[in-house]
């Protein structure tokens, strides 16, 4: 495991227990692309990797990921994980991969991959739809457009 991974997923079990973002956050750099199949950032900007981090534990009223695997080479680190918490009052259990791109001691690039499917709905929105309904929207729409994110 490189040291930036390790640094990682303390980082991350942090933010998970207290909501404190500033160790995650100092792992990356500032304009660092991050996704997960619920949350993207809209580009490059300074202020993505907050947002992200941000929106992620806000997603969750408990959340506590454990780390099968971690292997780094090359800049590259791929995380194995599942994670277990609750949402609305609903408890869940999902696990998925992360890929943490590096250069220069920072992650450049974020992405996660898992079945959105393993989680609860997320609490509805003002339009009626929760939060996993519209990225799913999403999703099916950059499909039919010949994309996806």
């Amino acid at each position: 495991m490189s040291k930036l991974a390790g640094e990682f997923v303390e980082a991350l079990k942090r933010l998970e227990k207290t909501g404190e973002v500033g160790a995650i956050l100092n792992l990356f750099r500032e304009d660092a692309d991050v996704s997960n199949p619920i949350l993207s950032g809209e580009g490059k900007g300074s202020d993505e990797p907050d947002r992200f981090w941000r929106d992620y534990r806000g997603s969750f009223d408990e959340i506590a990921s454990d780390f099968r695997t971690v292997a780094s080479e090359n800049g590259t680190a791929f995380l194995e994980w599942e994670s277990r918490g609750t949402i609305g009052g609903k408890p869940f259990r999902y696990a998925g991969v992360s890929v943490l791109e590096e250069e220069e001691g920072k992650i450049v690039a974020f992405r996660t991959y898992f079945d959105p499917r393993q989680l609860p709905a997320a609490q509805k929105t003002k339009d009626g739809r929760s939060e996993l309904d519209r990225a799913q929207e999403e999703l099916a729409e950059q499909r039919a457009q010949g994309g996806y994110a």
